[in-house]
């Protein structure tokens, strides 16, 4: 008969998990892409470790700050149930707390998607209290980098402050070239849904391994090793 697979991103929620589940159970092979659901029956995650991106962004801003002088890191990020944005979260915090305790971390929370939102609500966040000049670097999450990064201008902290985002779309691609952006964090998007339409075929045709997939690599772009 007919085997049928869905490989989806969806925010880490009892009603998805309660979906994935029914799914499966009803003999649908389910894999998790970018995000994972954990806890669920989906059969795999496809996608970068999502915790170590975090880590490797807090590394990345501390070794640009200077204690005592510029020793404060922001964390941006949206109301989120994304569990890779918010692993994320947890791994540059962790990363923090660990072998950069000197550093002060300051989280910017539920920043819009938009970036005209993200613009202006972390213009009012610096103009709110945060003492701006010690601010080292600014690591975003999620959605809404391009407005977080005219944030930083607007605030007099480009380009000395660092800024981080995720993923090498036309526009971060824009950012990381004119020096806006100091790192992208990526991932091979392609391959990972290359992958995911692989092993979801192999299951449905009962091949052993079928999901022995190999996860991607986090890859730190910058304006000098963009292809």
């Amino acid at each position: 008969g007919d085997c049928h697979g869905i490989a989806l991103l969806a925010p880490d929620l009892p009603p998805v998990k309660l979906a994935i589940n029914e799914l499966v159970r009803a003999g649908v092979h389910v894999v998790t892409l970018f995000s994972d659901v954990a806890g669920s029956m989906r059969e795999t995650y496809l996608g970068a470790d999502t915790r170590a991106a975090g880590r490797t962004a807090g590394l990345l801003l501390a070794r640009m700050a200077r204690p005592g002088a510029r020793d404060t890191l922001l964390l941006s990020s949206q109301a989120t149930r994304l569990s890779a944005e918010i692993e994320r979260r947890v791994g540059f915090a962790q990363v923090l707390e660990e072998r950069f305790p000197q550093l002060r971390l300051v989280r910017v929370p539920d920043l819009p998607a938009d970036a005209a939102g993200a613009e202006k609500a972390l213009a009012e966040f610096l103009d709110g209290g945060t003492d701006a000049s010690r601010v080292a670097g600014i690591y975003n999450v999620g959605l809404g980098a391009a407005g977080v990064v005219k944030a930083l201008v607007q605030s007099g902290l480009a380009p000395e402050a660092g800024a981080i985002a995720h993923d090498l779309t036309d526009e971060h691609r824009t950012l990381l070239t004119t020096g806006a952006l100091s790192y992208l964090l990526h991932q091979d998007i392609h391959y990972c849904v290359l992958a995911a339409a692989r092993a979801l075929r192999a299951q449905c045709e009962n091949v052993r391994g079928a999901l022995n997939v190999a996860q991607p690599r986090i890859e730190i772009l910058t304006a000098e090793n963009l292809d």
